[in-house]
């Protein structure tokens, strides 16, 4: 054999004459050649998914031939002396597909070595889009004709609307763009709603269907505007201990600490006017306040029955408004008043607050208010810490006007005892004072004359 000496042995001679074995080293085999078989591929990559060639080339190996397994039907192999080529057409699959390849020894018929020929599938990276709106849902007054979102995304896109007194602008669009929605002014005393839906057809969009849902609130009757006769109260708030229970339950109770931080009135709760009219008493957030280390802007109601905010600061309002009974808009001509009292339980409350009323639809400026604590006072009726402002404005309307509506703005970040704060106060509260029922002798001095009211005067 070629591959292998051929192996003497003389033990049995020397097991004959009894004598020792004399080495020979005539007598070793011979390394087998398929051992130092070496594989080099012109590629470690795999045969492209649209089908290509690849070249192995065998060096330090006896005569040999390739075997592929009976399933690489994709797979044609080629020999020209110690290389192969391996060709392959397209791969439809996602899948890659691989052949295990054996190299025989044509002489003793045994595989010498092995390797993998494998082709790429078709998969391809998934590509997505955006697209987005920017709201889902818009509300809109009886009095507004248009409301706006906007579309984020890289496609092109189309709008229709559910409800065709509701027109979008543009109707169709490719990439960023505004949609303005256009509608009548609602007349009727029912809530209008429409629905806006943005869609796409790009296959690299996954949601190709977004809804912006428009309400327009119900419209108010058209009723012209009144001049009530002097005198008369348009609404009325009770702040004494016995009605504390019912202020809880109008809404100011139960406002989360962490909602309260946000810009707004948030979940809208307000105090109603519990003796006449259908006013409220709202107070709001102006400016976002979770960024503050203390944290604790709230509103509840105190145990004397009075309203009580704690964080006031710069761009907070508090807001008084009162509709007419049969809610006409109020005539221009008419002169209402606004009466209440206002006292900080402590100097971390804000001082100066700017009054505006509400004239047709502009806000117009009346005399400031200007509030004091004292922190070193004894706190007797003499010489009092706390100190109620009595504050009553007035003003004659020059236009028509929905309803009486009172502005009070916190302007700037000085306190009631006349520092100027880098931040808001938790512990101080401003307090809506008010007729307490149960007041010691040494705390009547704190408590008003009056309920708060807003009224014609002329």
């Amino acid at each position: 054999m070629k591959k292998y000496l051929s192996l003497i042995l003389c033990a049995a001679l020397a097991f004959a004459a009894c004598g020792p074995v004399v080495p020979d080293n005539g007598n070793e085999v011979e390394e087998y050649a398929g051992n130092r078989v070496k594989v080099s591929k012109s590629s470690e990559e795999s045969i492209p998914a649209n089908g290509g060639s690849l070249t192995v080339t065998l060096s330090d190996c006896p005569d040999f031939t390739a075997s592929l397994p009976k399933t690489a039907t994709w797979l044609n192999c080629s020999q020209s002396g110690n290389t192969l080529t391996f060709s392959a057409s397209a791969n439809t699959s996602s899948a890659l597909r691989y052949a295990n390849v054996s190299i025989i020894d044509k002489e003793l018929n045994i595989a010498i070595t092995n390797f993998d020929v494998i082709q790429a599938g078709t998969a391809k990276e998934i590509v997505r889009k955006s697209f987005q709106v920017s709201t889902q849902s818009l509300l809109a007054k009886a009095d507004d004709t248009s409301a706006s979102f906007t579309v984020s995304t890289e496609v092109a896109w189309t709008v229709s609307s559910s409800n065709p007194a509701f027109v979008p602008s543009p109707s169709s669009g490719e990439g960023n763009g505004t949609v303005t929605v256009s509608f009548p002014v609602n007349s009727v005393p029912e809530e209008v709603t429409a629905v806006i839906t943005v869609s796409t057809t790009d296959e690299a969009v996954v949601n190709k269907e977004l809804l912006v849902t428009i309400k327009q609130e119900a419209g108010k009757p058209n009723n012209p505007a009144v001049k009530p006769a002097p005198g008369t109260v348009l609404a009325e708030w009770e702040f004494e201990t016995q009605q504390a229970e019912a202020l809880r339950a109008g809404g100011i109770e139960g406002v989360s600490l962490d909602d309260d931080n946000k810009p707004g009135n948030v979940g809208n709760p307000y105090v109603p006017s519990l003796v006449a009219g259908k006013g409220k008493l709202e107070y709001y957030n102006g400016t976002d306040k979770s960024s503050y280390s203390t944290k604790k802007h709230k509103r509840r109601i105190g145990t004397r029955g009075e309203l009580c905010v704690y964080g006031t600061w710069i761009d907070d309002y508090i807001l008084w408004s009162a509709p007419t009974e049969t809610d006409a808009p109020l005539a221009a001509g008419t002169k209402i008043q606004v009466n209440f009292a206002l006292r900080p339980n402590g100097a971390g409350v804000m001082r100066d607050w700017k009054c505006e009323v509400l004239d047709g639809n502009e806000w117009k400026e009346l005399d400031p208010v200007k509030l004091e604590f004292h922190p070193d006072a004894a706190g007797t009726a003499e010489n009092p810490k706390q100190v109620n402002a009595i504050i009553v404005r007035s003003a004659t309307l020059t236009k028509d006007t929905p309803n009486a509506c009172f502005r009070f703005t916190c302007t700037s970040q000085y306190n009631s005892a006349g520092v100027e704060l880098g931040e808001l106060v938790k512990g101080d509260a401003l307090r809506f004072a008010g007729k307490f029922l149960e007041a010691t002798e040494a705390e009547a001095y704190l408590q008003v004359p009056e309920n708060p009211k807003i009224m014609v005067v002329e």
